[in-house]
């Protein structure tokens, strides 16, 4: 009993530290290894909200990263002194049955894409939050992807953003 208990305030203790706020992370994949960068919802920047345009933007200098080096070349990569923010804009946002479909358009140094995603909602005690993923391929941006190490370790083209932002961010209703 008392190691079931011992578990169960594990438990307790490892899911609340993950009941947090909005954020929005970049998974990157090498030929060596992974990492993931994220912005987290104090850092959004949300510009035009109205019931028609939602317009988020991510500090490319806010994302925080497992080692202050990646910082430093995530920073670069994206051209943060040029190019300061990563926009998402969601175009259109559909509820059929309890599915989720939203388009949105991702803008990365003035280069923009759109994308359909299927959309998910989680909750906690801070609020409902939208969650979804979607595959970006950085030269679809004009970014080469890096080579370090003298090329040993390259980085794949292809990243993942992933994210988990307040509901009031994409839909209007309440």
């Amino acid at each position: 009993m008392r190691q079931f208990i011992v578990q169960f305030i594990f438990l307790i203790v490892v899911a609340s530290s993950f009941a947090q706020s909005g954020v929005v992370a970049i998974e990157v994949k090498t030929n060596v290894n992974y990492f993931t960068c994220s912005c987290d919802e104090t850092s959004f920047v949300c510009q035009d909200f109205t019931a028609v345009q939602k317009v988020l933007k991510l500090p490319v200098e806010n994302f925080d990263c497992p080692k202050r080096m990646i910082e430093k070349d995530l920073v670069e990569l994206f051209e943060a002194e040029k190019y300061p923010y990563i926009s998402i804009e969601i175009l259109d946002y559909k509820e059929y049955y309890g599915s989720i479909s939203a388009e949105i358009k991702i803008t990365i140094k003035k280069v923009s894409k759109v994308y359909e995603l299927q959309l998910g909602e989680t909750y906690d005690s801070e609020g409902i939050y939208v969650t979804g993923s979607q595959l970006l391929d950085l030269t679809d941006y004009h970014i080469e992807p890096p080579v370090k190490a003298l090329g040993l370790v390259k980085v794949k083209p292809v990243v993942a953003i992933e994210f988990r932002i307040p509901e009031e961010f994409v839909t209007t209703r309440k």
